[in-house]
């Protein structure tokens, strides 16, 4: 819960670059659309990096706001590479980015998270001392003010986890037991706690989530999540099971942190409706088929059990939200409708992608 606010002073000029070798080379990639507001303390974030050896990919998807031309004339220090994106979605945009990078470490970021001035150094550091394959970090939740980026205090919300919820909700994939973030053999995910609570415990294992993530760049050069998702529920938890399958480490460090700008707009470039909240609910359902087949610890017997609960929960609480708890269910229903379908495709070697229906959701 959101309790009160602190302000940070912007850097008046850029902080000394630290003086460990800059030898990895990273390459950042930012898919951006209707941003041009944002985009400048952005660009001014990445002047006051301390680590220096970076190129920046912007993936944009024309507005007409001038962004184009924003990033043409930004800061000449800067290496800013600008790929036109003119189809597809979030999740196609980062995979055309990083078909565009060269860095040693390529990391994707959020358009309205502005890194902190060490960002990328601490990035590098745990690729070199953790001997990490991929790193997800915090995420402050700030607002823009004149005098600075104004933080929104976060209590700590700890892991509740337990025995009754991995009974009727799905016990977690063997292997992800201790990660700050896992999937469920009924393919729900789970948070162990929010940030506020994991940044004061330090690194420790996690899929990758959240407004940035870095990976090994010759592994994120070797996959490609394009042309299944629309809004892009739950595609970071697809990609850090690849990588945790491929035996990879990834690590969460409270030190990598951004600050993420609350302003109502989603990544997924779409305002926050009722009718993209149910295609976000539909989304969500298919985590569990996207992995079927592919991950024998899930379960058909751990899904229905937890989609019987869930629904259950929502309609006992539907008096207190009616509209939220029926989305809820209409996903749960949806879903599982597309996630059967695409399934059986599998089956008979037939192609089928589930555009097609989640394409019936999108926002008119």
């Amino acid at each position: 819960m959101y309790t009160k606010t602190t302000t940070e002073p912007r850097y008046t000029t850029p902080p000394q670059a630290l003086s460990p070798s800059h030898s990895h080379s990273i390459s950042v990639v930012i898919p951006t659309y209707k941003r041009s507001d944002i985009l400048p303390h952005l660009l001014s974030a990445f002047e006051e990096q301390t680590y220096r050896n970076f190129d920046l990919v912007f993936v944009v998807k024309p507005s007409g706001d001038g962004t184009e031309a924003l990033l043409k004339d930004s800061a000449p220090q800067l290496k800013i590479k600008t790929v036109i994106q003119t189809s597809g979605h979030i999740v196609d945009a980062y995979f055309q980015g990083v078909k565009h990078t060269t860095g040693d470490i390529v990391v994707f970021l959020d358009d309205d998270a502005l890194p902190a001035p060490d960002w990328l150094q601490e990035t590098v550091k745990l690729f070199q001392t953790k001997q990490a394959q991929a790193v997800t970090g915090d995420s402050y939740p700030v607002l823009l003010k004149a005098a600075g980026r104004q933080i929104i205090r976060e209590e700590e919300t700890p892991s509740v986890l337990s025995h009754y919820e991995f009974a009727f909700f799905g016990h977690p994939l063997r292997g992800l037991e201790d990660y700050k973030n896992c999937i469920a053999n009924s393919g729900l995910v789970y948070e162990r706690g929010n940030n506020a609570y994991w940044r004061r415990r330090g690194v420790t294992k996690a899929l990758l989530r959240g407004p940035s993530m870095a990976v090994s760049g010759d592994v994120l050069r070797s996959i490609d999540l394009r042309g299944e998702w629309i809004l892009g529920c739950a595609w970071e938890m697809v990609l850090g099971w690849q990588l945790w399958k491929r035996g990879l480490k990834m690590v969460y460090n409270p030190n990598v942190k951004v600050y993420h700008i609350v302003h109502g707009r989603t990544s997924s470039r779409d305002y926050l409706t009722p009718r993209t909240d149910l295609l976000w609910a539909v989304e969500a359902e298919l985590l569990f088929y996207r992995l079927y087949r592919n991950e024998p610890q899930l379960s058909l017997i751990s899904k229905f059990v937890s989609d019987l609960f869930r629904v259950v929960h929502s309609l006992k609480y539907m008096h207190s939200n009616l509209p939220y708890n029926l989305r809820k269910i209409q996903g749960i229903i949806v879903g599982n409708i597309i996630g059967a379908k695409w399934v059986i495709y599998k089956v008979v070697g037939s192609h089928y992608s589930p555009l097609m229906d989640l394409s019936k959701f999108r926002r008119q």
